[in-house]
């Protein structure tokens, strides 16, 4: 009789999945603009805006959120694919507004490969799926990360206004305590919720056998 791996993840149409919600409220992250620690996390740029930021430090502030929010994505990703759906920004109007809430599913392709134990960012031990997402999140949003970005730069300059330039940027901690960051975090599993359940694998094929 025919089977599939459900130890290695290696079915003959796709790995067993699962899909997360996830909601980060950012009102009460650092939001200032003459440091590395405002910006909240959020992918929008300024191209996103059709008023962009009005000053420089504005724009600056902004590519951290973006820096933030690639290293969240890099760190979700550290065992097994992940797609991001049903992403929602709140309260950044414009360029120069401050994201104040970001929500998004996660869809991980292969959830048998998601760890479920660890230490989160503010020193408390976990023992679940849903927290180590919390905690991958909250790395991003506690480290400290300098990347090269393409930054809008509003100032006019002999008439014109100066626009996208590259300039290397240092996103820090979003806020100075590591527990506030955990708080702003909220992760559920939608356990409905399987893309390779029983009911959907083809007749003839056991899960934990092979002939």
């Amino acid at each position: 009789m025919a089977s599939l791996s459900r130890a290695n993840g290696v079915p003959s149409d796709q790995p067993q999945g699962a899909y997360y919600t996830v909601d980060i409220a950012q009102s009460g992250l650092l939001a200032g603009t003459g440091d590395n620690f405002g910006g909240g996390v959020s992918p929008k740029t300024q191209g996103d805006f059709g008023t962009k930021a009005t000053s420089l430090v504005l724009s600056q502030r902004s590519n951290r959120a973006q820096i933030r929010y690639k290293k969240m994505l890099e760190l979700l990703q550290t065992r097994t694919n992940v797609r991001i759906i049903n992403l929602v920004t709140t309260g950044d109007a414009n360029g120069s507004t401050q994201i104040t809430d970001l929500n998004f599913g996660l869809v991980f392709e292969n959830d048998d490969y998601v760890p479920n134990i660890g230490t989160d960012i503010a020193s408390s031990a976990y023992t679940t799926k849903v927290l180590w997402i919390k905690d991958k999140i909250g790395e991003a949003m506690n480290g400290t990360f300098t990347e090269n970005c393409s930054v809008y730069d509003p100032t006019v300059s002999g008439g014109a206004v100066q626009g996208t330039r590259n300039e290397a940027i240092t996103a820090g901690p979003a806020h100075g305590t590591p527990s506030t960051i955990v708080s702003a975090i909220t992760v559920a599993e939608v356990a409905g919720f399987r893309s390779n359940v029983d009911a959907e694998t083809p007749a003839g094929i056991d899960h934990a056998t092979a002939e």
